[in-house]
């Protein structure tokens, strides 16, 4: 069993004595009350994070100002004093220590007031309806009453039992904005040298310790780096955090949490699946070397409990701060402690949680962990059952398995029917491509747990009506999946085209010129595919007006990702006809225009395979569809839908 002692080695910070180095990082949540106001559904959440053993809790970035958007927590009137108190009174009573992120103000993306240090607006304005396309120049006056409001919203905070709060400088947000010579560009108290760009962050730190108790902590989020500088440019860097993190040991914070990421680079903020993990110890690291003495907290795709030992080991940091791990399996902390890491539910990075909060502006989930935010629905229909039943899943997908694993915990007797030669489904396929490895852990760990659950997996085992009525199941499962769309295009039933499920499985061959149709997330996968591993030369054509991706931050990917790999791109395009040479399209300005290639690929989405569910509507008491053979979707999709058949029957 492997030992991780440091990661549970008692650690302290200021007053505040932890149990262990696992911190819960912040992540909105969008579950507040339209008010403001803590919900019952956001106490069940943070209570599920502290008794999965973490040792300490930040509590999602909480809004000071006037002001605020829906769905955020409100700390800007007395009248919210109650309900944080329920919060970290549950947080206590579970088991962790528990501190608020309060953040001040997001700059050039505020969802209230879009405003920046020199009126400079977000790189990225435009590309999304969460980022503003106008941006003023933040004045003094504003400056000086977001430090006010600060203060006293972090005596709110004590006063409701919090042990401390967390100022807000990372993300690209307005702290941050001042910060960066790329985008301060002020000659007034606020702008010039290091101090200068840093006031309003040493203002709020004042302002805070002024309406606080000695012993309260007043922990800093912190920009790294904004990943784009070097040293001497216009932004900011390893080396100014340095500077900065020693500017502020000597202003009374107490420790600081590390992130790296600015405007530009979202992806470093919250590092999705194609960032290394661990990415930011380079910058604790030199903060360590550097002398710092208060404690130093590192975030940035540390998912695995070896990786998080070995950066304290290697002195790299003080503690650990984890959000999509937590969000992914709050028990994460309690697993690894125990020694079962192969338990550990493991995160894909894809940012669903991100993009549900920043850019659908939608309570937050996550693809691994569709009861997230459904905690208490959920154990109420856990418990295992009085009547054993007899369960056959048709479909060893993501949603077959885990409706497998749910309904074999709770006691029943499970077999899955898999017609292909290995459990998985499209998860087999979709772990192919360039960047795409944390997916195969998800498939892993769904394969490990019908194991461990005592599921009968029979595989190659085509399904029919007869065959399922001879087996006499008291409940069926259907999971079979969905069949790739093929767009009415004339001669798109062609010899020379395929679909991207034969590509990436490798059931067919490509050749050395290839014309895709479609650009969604698969379509843009399926291109770096066969450009990186195939070594074709690509031509990706769709006919929307862009690449589908609403998340600006894979967005950004995609692009710069395609013109890495020479992949040449023809959007908003009409298709006349494919033949054996290739295919004739007419571009966005109206030419007509012949790609030549060897092959056609069809990335252009999926269709329900529900025949087989239509044959057996009626047949049975105990029936469900679930997954794509209902509607294709996502990931998150087929797992919710499964774990909600499984807690039925």
């Amino acid at each position: 069993m492997p030992e991780f002692t440091k990661l549970f080695e008692p650690g302290k910070m200021g007053k505040v004595e932890l149990k262990n180095r696992i911190i819960f990082a912040p992540c909105g949540t969008h579950y507040s009350t339209h008010y403001g106001y803590i919900s019952e559904q956001q106490l069940n959440y943070y209570a599920e994070r502290a008794k999965g053993g973490a040792g300490l809790l930040i509590i999602e970035g909480a809004s000071c100002r006037k002001r605020g958007k829906p769905g955020r927590i409100l700390v800007n009137d007395d009248k919210f004093i109650p309900g944080m108190a329920k919060l970290a009174k549950i947080c206590h009573d579970n088991g962790a220590k528990v501190v608020m992120q309060m953040s001040s103000h997001q700059g050039s993306m505020d969802e209230v007031d879009s405003a920046s240090p020199s009126g400079l607006p977000h790189p990225f304005a435009g590309w999304s309806t969460s980022i503003p396309k106008k941006t003023r120049m933040i004045t003094v006056a504003d400056l000086e009453e977001l430090a006010v409001e600060y203060g006293e919203a972090a005596r709110r905070i004590m006063e409701a039992g919090f042990d401390g709060v967390v100022i807000h400088g990372a993300n690209g947000y307005l702290p941050c904005e001042l910060l960066s010579k790329r985008f301060n560009k002020r000659t007034d108290a606020y702008g010039g040298d290091l101090k200068g760009r840093a006031k309003f962050l040493l203002d709020l730190a004042r302002l805070t310790r002024q309406k606080t108790s000695p012993d309260f902590a007043v922990l800093m989020r912190l920009m790294g780096s904004d990943r784009i500088s070097k040293p001497g440019d216009e932004g900011w860097d390893k080396n100014d955090t340095v500077e900065l993190c020693k500017l502020m040991e000597a202003n009374g914070i107490t420790a600081i949490n590390i992130t790296s990421g600015s405007q530009e680079t979202p992806e470093w903020s919250c590092p999705p699946y194609f960032m290394p993990n661990g990415c930011n110890v380079d910058i604790t690291s030199a903060v360590k070397k550097a002398g710092v003495k208060m404690p130093i907290w590192v975030t940035g795709k540390i998912m695995t409990p070896a990786l998080a030992e070995q950066i304290l080991q290697d002195g790299d940091a003080d503690y650990i701060c984890i959000a999509r791990g937590l969000i992914a399996d709050p028990f994460w902390p309690t697993k690894a402690k125990e020694g079962r890491v192969e338990d550990i539910t493991p995160c894909i990075c894809d940012d669903r949680c991100l993009e549900d909060v920043m850019v659908d502006w939608q309570p937050m989930s996550c693809t691994v962990n569709p009861m997230v935010g459904k905690e208490q629905e959920f154990h109420a229909k856990m418990p295992r059952i009085t009547k054993k039943k007899k369960v056959l899943i048709v479909g060893g997908g993501p949603g077959g398995m885990q409706a497998a694993i749910i309904a074999a915990q709770r006691g029943h007797k499970v077999t899955i029917w898999e017609k292909g030669k290995e459990l998985g489904g499209q998860l087999i396929i979709a772990a192919v491509p360039p960047d795409k490895g944390d997916l195969g852990n998800l498939l892993n760990y769904l394969r490990l747990q019908v194991a461990k659950a005592g599921v009968k997996v029979v595989l190659n085992k085509k399904a029919t009506p007869a065959a399922i009525k001879a087996f006499a199941p008291d409940s069926v499962i259907v999971a079979v999946g969905s069949t790739p769309w093929v767009p009415p295009i004339p001669g798109i039933e062609g010899k020379n085209v395929i679909n991207c499920r034969q590509v990436l499985s490798g059931e067919k061959e490509i050749g050395k010129n290839v014309v895709e149709i479609g650009a969604g997330h698969v379509g843009c996968e399926t291109c770096f595919f066969m450009a990186e591993k195939k070594g074709s030369n690509v031509v990706m054509t769709f006919p929307e007006p862009a690449i589908e991706a609403k998340f600006w931050m894979f967005k950004k990917y995609f692009l710069d990702k395609l013109a890495k790999d020479n992949v040449k791109i023809y959007g908003h395009c009409q298709y006349k006809q494919v033949t054996p040479d290739g295919v004739e399209i007419i571009t966005e300005d109206g030419v007509t225009m012949f790609l030549k290639c060897d092959t056609v690929v069809l990335s252009t989405g999926s269709t329900p395979d529900d025949n087989f569910g239509k044959s057996l509507r009626g047949k049975f008491m105990d029936y469900a569809e679930i997954g794509d053979c209902v509607k294709p979707r996502k990931i998150r999709e087929a797992l919710e839908e499964g774990i909600w058949a499984a807690v039925n029957l």
